[in-house]
């Protein structure tokens, strides 16, 4: 019997997820208009003050985080489809990668519309997949163009299919009809002018809200990653989609890769965070004497549980000769973290004025639209273009 294709992870494996979940994409993610997002951010008060906290800002209840965010993941590495098509588990659903004869990609839904087939044990055929079973054949936006038994195609005949982005050899889906924000990059920087390290991957025992509030958590630089602060952290929101915080901080930690730090690149660190649709950071750190730059994606597994994707960056020409470095330092510093959050558990009811920076992330967090507004000048979810302007950088369905 065919098996679909699997990827492993390089280091722990996830453990299985939950049944795939067969509602909309949008199902429980309710659509939050600006508007909403900027009454929930200005409102404060409430939810501390039986503690004796009034000050603290009022914490998002935790039904109002969505199970799995409207933003970027990452696939597979490109490569990975040479073969043919390659399905995994993500989010909930399983889901297919192909990539067609003329070298477009595509992310549909893995089970066929007609009898739920897995179309990661079909195979390529021109611009289509075809599925295994009855051999009908989908398009990249997810239509049967083709049944061999009938000419007449029914109108369930559909997969879901997801906008994706091919860069620097990686695949990267967007979970939604429609893209909320490009995918995003350091910022001022073009991707081209960077090399991409190898990426890895590990699994944290604690959620994806609570591993999303992590650059916004003060007290946690000193006390997980030992950086003390040297001045308060600035933090803004340049974007609906986008949280940016920056500190300045002492490298303090005494354990032998803090000693090595120091000792190459400084004894100071500027940090530099933007987190995009709650599900991606991207990391700037600037020493005295080097500059590192990483890109993490993050998505929910069961049992409250995450998996993180992690590809370190250097500029292209001879500062490409430190990635492996870099690498090194920044899996060490992550893997650390993951082992010293988990568990932790999201309590709305327990913060205290310390974690004041990190509630306003959670609100700005759950105020995050999980859909396009339904207007006259946004294009249909059946149409092949996006209605977002970003046709340029995304491979959409023709």
């Amino acid at each position: 019997m065919l098996r679909p294709r699997h990827s492993s992870s390089q280091f722990r494996s996830p453990k299985s997820e939950s049944k795939p979940d067969t509602t909309s994409i949008s199902a429980g993610c309710p659509h939050r208009s600006e508007q909403y997002f900027r009454t929930l951010m200005n409102t404060r008060g409430n939810g501390q003050e039986q503690n004796g906290h009034s000050e603290v800002p009022a914490a998002p209840s935790a039904s109002s985080f969505p199970a799995h965010p409207a933003s970027w993941y990452f696939f597979c590495h490109t490569d990975d489809l040479r073969r043919g098509p390659l399905s995994k588990k993500i989010l909930g659903r399983d889901l297919v990668a192909f990539r067609t004869a003329s070298g477009k990609f595509a992310v549909l839904d893995a089970r066929c519309s007609h009898l739920g087939a897995n179309l990661g044990c079909g195979e390529v055929v021109g611009e289509t997949i075809q599925c295994p079973f009855h051999q009908w054949q989908f398009g990249r936006d997810g239509r049967c163009e083709k049944i061999p038994s009938q000419t007449e195609i029914p109108v369930f005949a559909r997969q879901q299919s997801y906008p994706v982005v091919e860069r620097h050899g990686f695949l990267f889906f967007f979970n939604g009809t429609d893209v909320l924000f490009p995918l995003p990059f350091f910022e001022g920087e073009s991707p081209d002018a960077f090399a991409p390290g190898k990426l890895f991957s590990y699994v944290a025992d604690a959620s994806w809200v609570m591993v999303a509030a992590q650059g916004f958590d003060r007290q946690h630089f000193e006390t997980v990653h030992e950086r003390r602060l040297l001045r308060p952290p600035e933090i803004s929101s340049p974007g609906l989609f986008v949280r940016r915080n920056q500190y300045h901080a002492e490298i303090i930690g005494e354990s032998w890769r803090d000693r090595i730090l120091r000792m190459l690149v400084g004894d100071t660190v500027t940090l530099t965070v933007h987190n995009w649709g709650g599900t991606i950071y991207l990391v700037k750190a600037e020493f005295p004497r080097a500059c590192s730059r990483f890109l993490v994606l993050y998505r929910p597994l069961e049992d409250d549980r995450t998996h993180f994707d992690v590809i370190v960056f250097s500029k292209r020409g001879l500062l490409e000769l430190g990635l492996a470095a870099r690498r090194w330092f920044t899996r060490g510093h992550l893997l650390s973290e993951a082992a010293q959050i988990r568990d932790t558990q999201y309590r709305p009811g327990r913060f205290i004025a310390a974690d004041t920076e990190m509630v306003e992330f959670f609100r700005w967090l759950a105020a995050l639209p999980q859909q396009l507004p339904k207007s006259p000048t946004v294009k249909d979810s059946t149409n092949d273009t996006p209605a977002n302007g970003f046709a340029a950088h995304i491979h959409q369905p023709k």
